[in-house]
């Protein structure tokens, strides 16, 4: 039998069938029935540094403790890896990613290893069957993998390469595997598993919910690719590690690949701004050991959102990404020495002046949000989503397409969070006090354009009301 990708002859021409009848809803894959089906293909590819990948000897630098060339790996935990999930309707194409590194830029001074520049890449892999503004890569940040910012030693040009080529190569794969699936959503309270790095409003309270995205394959019902989104920071691995992992993604990604029985699980990490493991409550005297119990935790909501399962409603795909611009004013550090300290690139229209730009994205599978923000964004950004978008469910990528460190927000938070400084590393790499109001404003904005309803914006919205979004690429 022919085959196109993943998807039989059969399979396309029952979907082709839907398209023309029904939008591709109302079909079950066989050309009747009530279900919404959609295409969805999974595919991860290994980005664990070698020899070959990361000359000369395989081992590179760490992120996300202290500053400086501090912690260069000695060995690897567990490979790392950069997972993709494709969703199409038959016409419309959203991908995702998700990298299993410390936070990569938009782009960078070196060369076009930039996110921006794997999306332009991706665009013209798939000869634009995937556009560059419907890519969306996130990091899981963990503080175990390879530091793509620069701040702590930074990586080898030929590394950087590598994990544009794979990261390509993992969208592409999942695009070729594409095949009809019934697509569902399931939440998990595992707020008990996060605390706040603060203890007074409005900076006290965490996003503690776990969703999950689960294709179902149109013909037999099994499991075949599953996308988890949650919060907490990427920090089991203590600073005395120097071990390669990605930390508990990678974990909870492997044991849902293995209970579920998909050969790829993606790991969104979600609003993990002052977000952190509630980790001292689980049992190890080692770091992996403590590692293994907060992720046996973690993969338990897991398979309880797994277990309670909702059909998406609809079948629309869509996606905007804006652009915004944000002047530099963090009253701790210099712009001129943070520009320096970092790999991020420093021409326009990354940087103009003292005038940091960026990226937000909106998309949306059926009545479904799912946005992404460019670095580490504080609950009440999703808190102010899930209020003013009445969608089924809000998913939340951090740490995608770009890393502007943490997105401060609500703005009347800020002097509690200067106030902590230095002890405290938020109001250090931090572009500024309104920056996480302005990515909030600018989602909402996106989300207006992907036709998703969205209530009156909030009082702090109308000083970027007028903004001039356009992408300027």
């Amino acid at each position: 039998m022919q085959r196109f990708g993943c998807l039989t002859a059969r399979s396309v021409a029952a979907l082709w069938v839907c398209a023309m009848t029904w939008g591709l809803t109302g079909c079950d894959g066989n050309g009747g029935g009530s279900d919404t089906v959609l295409l969805v293909g999974s595919a991860k590819r290994d980005i664990t540094p070698s020899e070959a990948t990361a000359p000369p000897d395989g081992q590179v630098y760490l992120g996300g403790y202290g500053l400086g060339p501090v912690r260069r790996s000695t060995g690897v935990l567990a490979p790392i890896f950069v997972r993709a999930f494709v969703v199409s309707n038959g016409s419309d194409v959203v991908a995702f990613a998700g990298s299993e590194t410390q936070g990569a830029f938009a782009a960078y001074k070196t060369g076009a290893y930039g996110l921006v520049d794997i999306a332009a890449a991706v665009e013209a892999a798939t000869a634009g069957r995937i556009p560059r503004t419907h890519v969306i890569i996130g990091s899981d940040h963990s503080h175990a993998g390879p530091d793509t910012t620069g701040v702590w030693g930074g990586l080898p040009d030929v590394y950087l390469q590598y994990l544009v080529d794979q990261t390509v190569g993992a969208i592409t794969d999942a695009l070729a595997a594409l095949r009809p699936a019934r697509v569902l959503v399931g939440t998990a309270d595992a707020t008990d598993l996060l605390r706040s790095q603060f203890n007074e409003p409005p900076n006290d309270l965490v996003d503690g919910e776990l969703r999950v995205l689960v294709a179902e394959d149109a013909d037999d019902g099994a499991a075949s690719a599953v996308l988890i989104n949650y919060a907490a920071h990427s920090t089991v691995m203590g600073s005395d590690n120097t071990l390669i992992s990605a930390d508990w993604p990678g974990v909870v990604a492997m044991d849902a690949e293995r209970t579920l029985g998909v050969e790829t699980a993606v790991v969104m990490l979600a609003d993990c701004g002052r977000t952190q493991p509630n980790d001292g409550i689980f049992p190890g005297e080692t770091d992996p050991q403590r590692l293994q119990s907060y992720a046996d935790a973690v993969s338990e909501r897991v398979r309880e959102a797994v277990a309670n399962l909702t059909e998406i409603r609809g079948s629309e795909i869509a996606v905007s990404q804006l652009f915004l611009r944000e002047r530099f004013a963090n009253p701790n550090v210099p712009f001129s020495v943070l520009d320096a300290l970092v790999s991020r690139s420093a021409q326009p229209p990354w940087t103009e002046g003292d005038v940091v730009g960026t990226l937000v994205s909106a998309a949306r599978i059926g009545n479904l949000l799912l946005a992404g923000m460019p670095g580490e964004g504080y609950p009440a950004i999703q808190f102010a989503l899930e209020q003013q978008v009445p969608a089924d469910e809000h998913f939340i990528f951090g740490l995608a397409n770009d890393q502007l460190g943490y997105l401060i927000a609500p703005e009347s938070g800020y002097p509690q969070v200067q106030a902590a400084f230095p002890d405290n590393d938020n109001a250090l790499f931090n572009v500024g006090p309104a920056i996480g109001d302005h990515v909030m404003c600018t989602l909402l904005k996106a989300t207006r354009a992907i036709g998703l309803p969205v209530g009156n914006d909030p009082e702090p919205c109308a000083r970027w009301a007028d903004e001039d979004n356009t992408l300027p690429f």
